[in-house]
Formats: C-alpha cells, structure tokens, sequence
C-alpha cells in the first residue's frame, strides 16, 4: 500500500494536539510510531508483532508503545476509511508507586534550601500534586496568594483551581519578592519558561544531593502529594480532585463539599511534614 507517511504523521500529530495531548506526549507518541514506520506500513496485529520482536524492553514498556500504535492504528482505520486487526496490549504487571517517605521530604527539601527558586519549584510539586507540564505552564495571573490558590490547565486543556497551604503561600510570597516581573512562576535564570526535562534534571540533581536511593522525578513527587494526603486522612475521592482525574467527574454532586475539603486538605499536609519548620 503506497502510504503518504509524512503526511499522515502530521495530520496524527494534529489529531493529538486537538484531542489536548500535551506536547511531549504527541513527541513520544510520533517517535514510537516514526519508529514503526521505517519497518512497516500498517499497525495490524502481524507488524506489531514483527516490530516487537528485535525491541529488548520491559513488558510494561511494550504495553505502552502497542496502546499508542493502537491509537494510530485507530486514527489510521477512519481516515484511510480501511480495517485491519490489531493486537490487545500485554497485561503490566502491577507495581506499587514511588514515593518519598515524610522523612524523606524533610531531606530532598533541606538541600534544596538555599536556592531559594529551586526550593520553590521543589515544594510547590509536593504539596499541590500538580503535574510537571502544569508547572512550567502557571502564569503569574494564574496565582493567588491572598486567597490561596492556583488556576491550573490540566490534560486536555481542563481547568482547576488547587488551594495552596498557608505556609506553601509564604514560601512562594518569598519567592517572589525578587520575581515580580515573571511572565510565567517559575522562569530560568534568562527570564525564559522552564522545560519540564529542565524540572526533571532539577528534582533528580536534589534527590541524589539528599541520598535518597529511589528514582525520583517529578511525577513521583504527585505521587508522595497523593501518599502523604490519604496518610493524613484526606478522602481519595478529595485527592482525586485536586489530582484533577477526570475520572471523579460522577462527584461533581458534591462539588460544594470537596472544594472546602481539598482547602483543609493542603493544610493537613503541611501540618503533617511540618513545612513551617523545614522553612526556618
């Protein structure tokens, strides 16, 4: 079948974007499916399984690659308006999230102390649990500290409003005392918007600064948001919705109830690691 691969990569890649992907999962999306399409055409059930073949990965790692080959597969059925079998992704095997321990916390924060930016950024990713592509894309007009919250434009361009502990509102207030002209919260030291790899290398620098064995990035410190929420007592259904999980959409009912429990939650996490102390 003589395929206009280019052109169809390109019309995925705006596919993606307009289904609010964010761009670095439309670029992992368009290497794994370049990479396809050096060997073969369509993504049916036999060239998945020829493409698999020669790959040394993790099972984990190959579910995800056969699900994004599966959506372009999907992509490529209604546009080419053709169908082909494809294959159901292996079953992962269920590992249990990383996360740092409260002790832990005390120790990534502590090394991180003395910049006073990266201290910042570091604290704002544990205790609001936003993801890494939102926190390099919060404006200054997106914060309020007098309130206490932050507007935050999620997966698929969806709106939330996270509330900010008191003592997290103190930290970034001093933060901000020498960054009053941001475009964006947290810019480098050019004035220019951080890359989430940059905030990756940053949260992986301090980590091995601090000893701490475990893998740690971004991600895992959303992990340790939600870990350290239930070990406070905060309901999964409140953490769920300061997460921004689009599952939790059936709870909207109780919208009125969660808004002033997800308040009282980023306080109860504060309270918990005892954030006023590690700031003295």
């Amino acid at each position: 079948m003589g395929l206009d691969k280019e052109k169809l990569k390109q019309e995925f890649s705006m596919y993606l974007v307009l289904k609010g992907y964010s761009p670095i999962t439309v670029k992992n999306y368009l290497y794994i499916i370049n990479e396809f399409l050096q060997q073969f055409d369509l993504p049916d059930a036999q060239s998945i399984q020829k493409f698999f073949l020669t790959k040394r990965i993790s099972k984990n790692t190959r579910a995800t690659q056969t699900l994004i080959l599966r959506s372009f597969a999907k992509f490529l059925k209604k546009q080419l308006k053709i169908d082909f079998e494809t294959p159901d992704p292996p079953k992962t095997s269920k590992t249990l999230p990383v996360f740092l321990t409260k002790e832990e916390v005390w120790r990534l924060l502590n090394v991180v102390k003395k910049n006073k930016r990266d201290f910042t950024i570091i604290a704002f990713l544990i205790y609001t649990g936003v993801r890494v592509g939102e926190l390099t894309n919060i404006k200054m007009d997106d914060i309020n500290l007098d309130d206490n919250y932050v507007r935050v434009k999620g997966k698929g361009d969806k709106e939330r409003f996270v509330p900010i502990s008191s003592e997290l509102s103190t930290i970034v207030r001093e933060y901000l005392e020498s960054h009053k002209d941001n475009t964006y919260l947290f810019e480098s030291n050019r004035r220019k918007k951080f890359s989430p790899l940059t905030i990756q290398l940053m949260v992986k620098k301090y980590a091995r600064k601090a000893d701490i064995q475990k893998k740690i990035t971004p991600h895992k410190l959303r992990h340790t948001f939600a870990t350290l929420a239930l070990e406070s007592g905060i309901s999964p259904v409140t953490i769920g919705e300061l997460l921004g999980h689009s599952s939790l959409n059936t709870t909207m009912k109780y919208t009125h109830v969660t808004n002033r429990l997800a308040v009282d939650a980023v306080k109860k996490i504060s309270e918990f690691t005892n954030l006023k102390e590690i700031t003295r």
